[in-house]
């Protein structure tokens, strides 16, 4: 799991604001491209309070 403030530092190298919503921004923009709805995320979870979970899907052949 990683959190807001992780990513944000990780990807603009700042802390962040108390309402900044830069990688929740991100975070929509990558569902709208990897999810079948991103309504209803299954690759990238949020977990409240906490941040966001990659969730691959894994097919066992």
């Amino acid at each position: 799991m990683l959190s807001r403030d992780s990513l944000l530092q990780a990807t603009h190298r700042r802390e962040a604001a108390p309402f900044d919503r830069t990688i929740d921004v991100q975070v929509g923009r990558l569902r709208r491209k990897l999810e079948d709805s991103a309504d209803e995320p299954r690759i990238i979870k949020s977990v409240r309070g906490a941040g966001y979970l990659f969730v691959p899907k894994i097919e066992l052949r």
